[in-house]
């Protein structure tokens, strides 16, 4: 899985590892997207977490 803040960067680095034969998935939007859509962002230890 790739994934970046806004979905640039991670979407350019699907594309990249795909065409090395990689099977990808990006997370679309990025982090924010995901936190707009209600999924929890929680840091290594499960404690809430920010997007930077």
């Amino acid at each position: 899985m790739v994934v970046c803040r806004s979905g640039q960067r991670s979407q350019q680095a699907a594309r990249l590892l795909a065409d090395r034969g990689a099977h990808t998935v990006d997370v679309e939007g990025g982090m924010r997207a995901w936190a707009r859509a209600g999924f929890p962002v929680v840091d290594p230890h499960g404690a809430p977490g920010s997007i930077a």
